[in-house]
C-alpha cells in the first residue's frame, strides 16, 4: 500500500492531523498476499515523518484542547480501527519505542468469547484470497443480484477501490439485508478459506492483549458490536451496537473516557439517530472519514475528522 501524501498542510495551533490506520503488516509474508495492508517499513516511515514534522498527542489532550488552546503546531493524533493483532504485535511496540500513544477502536463481537468474524473482514480477505472478478462473480451468483443498481455513492466510499470489487462491496454493505450478506459472506469464507471462529481467534486483538496495552498508555475506543452502516439501521437496532461499549471498555482497560468511531465513517452512514444514541452512551468523541484536519474547539464532538494513511508521506519520500 503505497503512501500518496495527499495532507494538504500541516496543522497549526487549534488544529489536529487525526490519522486513520487499519492493518499494518506485510501481507506478502501471510497467506493473502494481495491483503491491502499498510506494510511495516512504511508504517515506520510514515512514524518517522510524523516525528519530524509534528508532535504526536494523546486522546486526554485531544479532548482536553477542546475547552482551551493549549495544543502544539503540528500536533497529531494517531488512530487504529478494528483491534487487529497487528495493533499489538507491531503497531504498539514501535509507538512505545517513541513513547507515543494511540487510540485503538475495536468492536464488540470480536472481542467477545468466541469472536465473531465480522462481514467487512470477511469480505477483505475473499477479496485477497479469490481476487476482484472472481469475488464479485460469487457474490453475485450467490445473491442473486445484479450490481448495476444502487451504486450512486460507490466512489465516495471506496475511494481507494476499483471495479468490480468496489460494485461487490456495496452491494454486500449498502444493498443487502444484513442477515443475506452474512449468509452469503459466511458460505463463501467456509467454501474458500475455513472456519471462521478460528480465523477471528488469529485476527483480533484478545482482552488480554487490550489489558496489556491500555496497561502500557493505549487508549481504546469502540466501534460498534457489529460493524455495519449505521445509518440503515432503526434507532432502536443503533442503540444496540452501541450502548454497551463504554461499560466494556471501562471494564477492561479502566480507563473513564471512551471515544467512538464509525464503521465506514462517511457523513451519510450515520444520523442523528446514531448522535443521540452516542450521547445518551456516554461517549466522549467519535470519529469520522472526512478528510480535514480537526479542530477541537470547534468541531462537533461526535463528528471529528480524519485523514486515511494513504493520505500521509513518508519521511523518506
Amino acid at each position: 500500500m503505497e503512501s500518496t501524501g495527499r495532507v494538504p498542510s500541516l496543522p497549526v495551533p487549534g488544529e489536529v492531523l487525526v490519522v486513520m490506520y487499519h492493518y499494518v503488516r506485510d501481507s506478502g509474508r501471510t497467506g493473502f498476499p494481495a491483503l491491502k495492508a499498510l506494510a511495516v517499513d512504511d508504517f515506520v516511515a510514515q512514524l518517522d515523518w510524523l516525528a519530524s514534522a509534528c508532535t504526536p498527542i494523546g486522546l486526554d489532550r485531544f479532548e482536553q484542547a477542546a475547552a482551551s488552546d493549549a495544543l502544539p503546531a503540528g500536533a497529531a493524533l494517531l488512530t487504529f480501527d478494528d483491534g487487529f493483532v497487528d495493533h499489538a504485535e507491531t503497531v504498539w511496540p514501535l509507538l512505545r519505542a517513541r513513547g507515543w500513544s494511540g487510540v485503538f477502536f475495536v468492536s464488540g463481537a470480536a472481542v467477545a468469547d468466541p469472536p465473531r468474524l465480522l462481514n467487512v473482514h470477511k469480505t477483505q480477505f475473499l477479496l485477497a484470497r479469490l481476487g476482484a472478478d472472481r469475488f464479485a462473480a460469487e457474490v453475485l451468483s450467490a445473491a442473486g443480484r445484479d450490481l448495476a443498481a444502487g451504486l450512486d455513492r460507490r466512489a465516495e466510499v471506496y475511494r481507494y477501490d476499483q471495479a468490480p470489487d468496489v460494485a461487490a462491496k456495496h452491494l454486500l454493505n449498502y444493498e443487502l439485508p444484513a442477515d443475506e450478506a452474512t449468509r452469503v459472506l459466511s458460505r463463501l469464507f467456509a467454501r474458500h478459506i475455513g472456519d471462521d471462529t478460528a480465523f477471528a481467534r488469529s485476527l483480533y486483538l484478545s482482552q488480554d492483549q487490550i489489558r496489556a496495552m491500555a496497561a502500557g498508555g493505549m487508549t481504546f475506543g469502540f466501534h460498534t458490536e457489529t460493524h455495519p452502516v449505521l445509518s440503515r439501521l432503526d434507532a432502536a437496532s443503533q442503540r444496540r451496537e452501541v450502548e454497551r461499549g463504554v461499560d466494556l471498555l471501562r471494564d477492561l482497560t479502566g480507563q473513564r473516557s471512551v471515544p467512538f468511531c464509525y464503521p465506514y465513517g462517511h457523513p451519510h452512514t450515520y444520523n442523528a439517530d446514531t448522535l443521540a444514541a452516542l450521547a445518551a452512551a456516554g461517549y466522549s468523541a467519535a470519529f469520522t472519514t472526512t478528510r480535514r484536519l480537526a479542530r477541537p474547539e470547534s468541531d462537533p464532538p461526535f463528528e471529528i475528522p480524519r485523514y486515511d494513511t494513504r493520505d500521509i508521506p513518508r519521511a523518506d519520500a
